[in-house]
């Protein structure tokens, strides 16, 4: 039986074993941004979410300036962890605040905390008290279970509205949609994908590291444009990715193509979504080959996009050094502090 999980976490082993060519950047690349004198500061944040029923801690980044005036409202760029990480992630793993310091951002930088939520409003409820007594999810190490479970799994609801909110209210933002974007890694990339899809009116652009772009594709492997294949039934399996993804998503294709960036993306138009994707020939999940699918559907509809695919494995030593083109393109898409 074909086990849908492994093909959208680690997309199985029959692609080749040599790399597919390189593709083209879309779109000629942003404007540089404006190098920094000064360095921007850190902070971390407890945040009341009435979507989850629980405090989660939320990693902020200011940039050099933000105290300076008073007067000043500032771009916010969402930036999303991966399966089995945290808030911490970007600036632990990624060294995001060192990067951001040195191209100068002009933006604040919020890093909230998600657990392994694929950042949906999960079908099935948590038991909270099952969850404290021995713990619940996929791939959070070294984590207490005060800090990963939560009394409702309404993670899309966390981040689109009261994170959101929280943020407007806390720091001096531009609190429309052309001053806001999203980004995020792997699973991160894929909730940036889905939640700027599903949430057209918040978020301005969005970018998407190695994220899992096409949640449905089946195959080839590697990608061939117009040969692309979908699942199109969810089917059962002991593997603990589909358990896991069967609990957030359910087992209805209908709401997996209401998460799926490669469904969304059909009712997406020219100039609604400033869209960056990237993703490494050696991801060790394969995530390139529904990154490609994803470019070709974008071509199709002419939706302008920037799309990368290069050397790179699915960590941040590929991560990392895409940061200052990511920073660009963020520069160019969502409006300047004001």
């Amino acid at each position: 039986m074909k086990r849908l999980a492994i093909v959208l976490l680690v997309s199985a082993c029959s692609s080749s074993s040599s790399p597919p060519p390189t593709a083209p950047e879309v779109n000629a690349p942003a404007p540089p941004v404006v190098a920094a004198t000064t360095k921007g500061k850190v902070v971390t944040e407890k945040v009341t979410s009435a979507s989850l029923g629980v405090t989660k801690d939320v990693v902020v980044y200011l940039p050099a300036g933000y105290d300076a005036d008073p007067a000043k409202r500032w771009p916010v760029y969402y930036f999303l962890h991966g399966l089995g990480g945290n808030e911490t992630n970007w600036t632990e793993g990624g060294k995001l605040h060192e990067v951001a310091d040195k191209v100068g951002v002009q933006a604040i930088i919020v890093m909230p905390d998600a657990d392994n939520s694929f950042y949906a409003n999960a079908v099935t409820p948590m038991d909270y008290d099952a969850c404290m007594a021995s713990g619940a999810g996929l791939f959070i190490p070294n984590q207490p279970r005060k800090d990963t479970c939560v009394k409702t799994p309404a993670y899309e609801s966390w981040i689109t509205k009261d994170l959101i909110a929280w943020t407007d209210s806390t720091y001096r933002t531009i609190a429309a949609k052309p001053g806001r974007a999203i980004v995020g890694l792997s699973m991160g990339g894929f909730g940036a994908l889905v939640l700027s899809m599903r949430h057209k009116d918040l978020y301005a652009a969005a970018g998407s590291h190695s994220g899992v772009d096409a949640l449905l594709y089946k195959g080839p492997f590697p990608y061939e444009t117009g040969k692309a294949e979908l699942f199109t039934e969810v089917q059962g399996s002991g593997d603990m990715f589909v358990k896991w993804l069967t609990q957030l998503f359910g087992k209805d294709i209908a709401n997996w193509r209401a998460h799926d960036p490669a469904y969304l993306v059909k009712d997406l138009k020219p100039g609604e979504l400033a869209l960056y994707i990237d993703c490494g020939t050696e991801d060790v999940f394969k995530l390139d080959n529904g990154a490609r699918y994803l470019h070709d559907l974008l071509e199709e509809k002419k939706i302008p996009h920037t799309f990368y695919i290069g050397p790179g494995r699915h960590d941040f030593t590929f991560w990392t050094p895409r940061l200052p083109e990511t920073f660009k393109f963020l520069a160019a898409n969502v409006s300047a502090p004001k």
